[in-house]
Formats: C-alpha cells, structure tokens, sequence
C-alpha cells in the first residue's frame, strides 16, 4: 500500500516536471528571438555543434557541455536523443511554435553563432539534463520504498475505458493541474509519444535508475540490513536477557518478558515503521546532498561571469551600506530579483548560513560562504550586474530557499514522533556507543560526499555526533 509521503513524492514528481517544461519553453523562446535578431539559423548552430557535419555525436556533446560547465553523467546523455538535425529542431524549438521548423529548414544562413547563442543552447540543454536528474531522483526514491511491478502497478491504475491511464493516476492522486500542465508532463514522460503515459513510458523511464544493490523484493535491500543487524542485537539481547531472567526469577519481577508475549501482527508493524522511518531518513540526506551539489554548479557558473565580483554582490545586497546585510536589506534585495518571500523564511535562511547564529544580519564572512569568489582579477570591478548575472544570482537564492524549506519540512515530518529519532539514531549506531560517526552511517548504502554535507550542518561537532545533537537537527 502506497503511504502518504509515497504519493507526495509522485506528486512533486508531476509539478517539477510541469514546471521544468514550462521554464524551457521560456529559453526556447528567448532562442528564437535571439537567433532572428542575429540572423543566424538553426542549421549553423547545428553545424557549429556537429563534428561530423551530418549528426551531433555523445563526444561533441559532452565536449559542449563542459565547455558550458554543465555538470552532467552519460546517463543524462542518453536520454537527450541527441544526434540529427531533426532531433536537434525538436529539442531546441518551443512546442508552440513548430511551424518553425519547416521556416527553419528552409532558411540557409551561414552566419556563424555568437556567443549569447551559444549560451541559450546550452541553457536549453542544461534544463532538460535538470529535468532528467529530478524525474530520476524522484523514481529513484520510490524504487528505494517499492519493487518495479508494485510501483509500475500503482503508477498505471486500470483506467476506465474512455479515461487516459496518466488522467486516472492524477485523479488517483488527487493532483489538480489544468490542462495545459498535463499537456506539459505529457511531453516529458511519454517516451513512445501514443498522447498517453502508460506502463511502456514508465518502464522506460526506470530503466535509468539506480537502486541499491539486490533490490528485487518489496522489503529491498536496507529491509535486509535491517534484519540483519536485528538478528544481531537479539543475540546480544538474549545474552542479556539470561542474565535477567535470572534475576527477576530471584526478586519475583517479570518485568522483561512483555515483549515476548506481544503478537506477531504487532512486531510486523513494528518493523514496517522502523524500515519507513530510516527509508525517510536515507531519502532526506540523499535530497539534502544532491540539493548541495546543485547549489555548487549554481556557484560555479556564477564565479566564471565576467562582470561578477564578491564585493559588487555584497554591496548589491547590503542597501544601506553599514557593512552587514539585514532582514530589510535582504528583503528589497530579494524584491528587486523578482523574490517574494516572508521575513520568517528569510530570518531562517539568515540563521542558517550565519557563523554566529544570527537571525538579524549576516557580516562579509558569511557573506562569503553563501556567493563564490569570482574566478577572475574582478574583486575591484563596480559595472552593473548583466540580465544573465542577475538571473543566476536569483536561481542561486531561490535554490538556497528550496533547500531551507525542504530541510523544515523534512526534519518536521521526521521529528514530529520521538520514536522515529530513537529508531533511525540506534539503526545508524552500529557499535551502541551513544555517538555515530561517518563510518557508521555506511550501513544507510549513501553517498560518502552527502554524508558528509549532513555532518557538515553539524558546525560544533563535524566529526562525531551525539544523541542529543541528533535529537536537536529535528527540533
């Protein structure tokens, strides 16, 4: 049965893939007009982008990629369909407009591309190699809960004979979107393009993900380190409980035998919550971490702008110029990139990035730690920030509330029962020390680089973290 938290995850699988579809139409948009107002063409930044003149190979690919520093895997790759002129209209022109493909077909100037072409073609890519992370990462997370047939039967609800298998699942979900977002999901999920999302598209679909080793039953791989390490602990425990036995025979007390007398039912539900509060756990610090590492490309594509600086950025922020950025500071700045954000959300993200603890003000030090060195002689430089600068600044502060809000949401749910904290600290706790380490969260089968982003929120103690603490990242 498909818990709450399952059904959110496919419903901000739906609403992340709408509003991705909807942003790229927007820079295939700005492509067009970009391309009439230089009179270029298609066809010449197919050419500019083609090795082999006749199709676009994975290694030109990758080559204009990391020349546009987009992070990307060979996973991400293969699903761009990526190699003709015609799959090149397809990716790059707007789907309202593909009248224009056969205007652009026809048009044969050679004028090569400029630059700021070249940087909305690699805007389009990014966004779709974003899109695919997502999509992935959120069926990853559901293969991590479900088996492939539990999921692929949950995700194709036998549907009426007049209704669309992809319009009964967001009725089953209760998803109200109109129209047009469905219109929108649509292009991104059905693979074989019959106007529907059935089992074929999202078989397709779950081909790319990457769940744990062994994964093949319901329960998967961490259900067996679960019963592995329970197996474990009763052999301590019955080595314990002998010992005990023993004694509440002699003083009359049988106190510890309670657990022995509750019934199987109960103890299998005892354990589907233990196994639902670690998956939970496992999946925060997996989001946490990519989250992290998206924010690290944001930086790096910010540091390599020719008209950004470290000490431009604070002055953009710090409008009274008193040497420190407050809430008021904070909040017009935010409102002059097009963020509307309550002053609770910015009192948290202050906090949050502040060495001190602050929630008034941040000083340059935390400043620092939040906007990237420029990679370039620029620390002096005092132009006005361009449109791009601009926007990738706005996306860097908008990836930095995403990742504030999921955190309160995430560590909410988790730390709204006691037990759940009890559970997932003495799963991780392998050695029963009172302390969990790096090492001991190897038992979890996650990424030792998000480990340690997780041990890294932890600014007191980065190396070894206590119940208490453990118990206070919930609060």
């Amino acid at each position: 049965m498909f818990s709450n938290q399952s059904k959110n995850t496919i419903v901000h699988l739906i609403k992340d893939v709408v509003q991705g579809e909807k942003e790229l139409e927007n820079i295939k948009q700005s492509l067009i007009l970009h391309i009439t107002d230089n009179n270029a063409s298609y066809q010449t930044c197919f050419l500019h982008l083609a090795y082999e003149k006749d199709r676009i190979t994975r290694n030109d690919l990758e080559v204009f990629l990391q020349s546009s520093q987009i992070r990307f895997d060979l996973r991400e790759i293969s699903l761009l369909k990526y190699t003709t002129y015609q799959d090149f209209l397809d990716l790059m022109l707007p789907n309202n407009q593909i009248f224009l493909k056969q205007y652009q077909q026809k048009q044969m100037n050679y004028n090569n591309p400029n630059s700021d072409i070249l940087n909305i073609i690699g805007k389009v890519f990014g966004k779709n190699i974003e899109i695919i992370r997502k999509t992935q990462a959120y069926l990853d997370a559901l293969i991590l809960r479900f088996d492939k047939s539990t999921l692929l039967n949950y995700l194709c609800p036998k549907s009426d004979k007049n209704t669309p298998v992809f319009l009964q699942l967001l009725k089953n979900i209760d998803l109200d979107i109109s129209f047009e977002d469905v219109i929108c999901a649509m292009r991104r999920l059905d693979k074989d393009q019959d106007s529907d999302v059935n089992r074929f598209d999202w078989e397709e679909l779950l081909k790319c993900s990457k769940p744990p080793k062994n994964n093949q039953t319901s329960t998967g791989n961490l259900q067996k380190q679960i019963s592995k390490q329970q197996s474990s602990k009763s052999i301590n425990r019955s080595e314990s409980r002998q010992k005990t036995d023993q004694e509440n025979i002699n003083s009359n007390r049988n106190v510890h035998f309670s657990i022995t007398k509750s019934s199987t039912k109960s103890l299998k539900k005892s354990s589907s919550i233990m196994e639902e509060s670690i998956l939970e756990f496992q999946l925060h610090i997996i989001t946490i971490g990519k989250l992290n590492e998206e924010l690290d490309q944001i930086k790096l594509e910010l540091s390599s702008r020719g008209d950004y600086s470290i000490s431009q950025a604070f002055q953009f922020f710090d409008l009274d110029v008193d040497g420190s950025i407050g809430l008021q500071d904070l909040k017009l700045a935010f409102l002059q990139l097009g963020i509307d954000v309550n002053d609770f959300i910015i009192r948290q993200l202050i906090h949050s990035y502040s060495t001190q603890h602050s929630q008034t003000q941040w000083d340059l030090t935390d400043f620092k730690s939040l906007f990237p060195e420029s990679r370039q002689a620029l620390n002096t430089y005092m132009g006005a920030f361009s449109y791009e600068t601009k926007k990738i600044i706005r996306i860097l502060i908008q990836k930095y509330l995403e990742l504030i809000r999921y955190r309160k949401e995430s560590t909410h749910s988790l730390g709204s029962d006691s037990k759940n904290i009890d559970i997932i600290f003495n799963f991780i706790d392998l050695d029963q020390d009172g302390i969990i380490t790096q090492d001991d969260f190897k038992v979890l089968d996650v990424k030792g680089k998000h480990i340690l982003v997780f041990f890294q929120s932890f600014q007191e103690y980065p190396y070894q973290i206590t119940y208490n603490q453990f118990q206070k990242y919930f609060n």
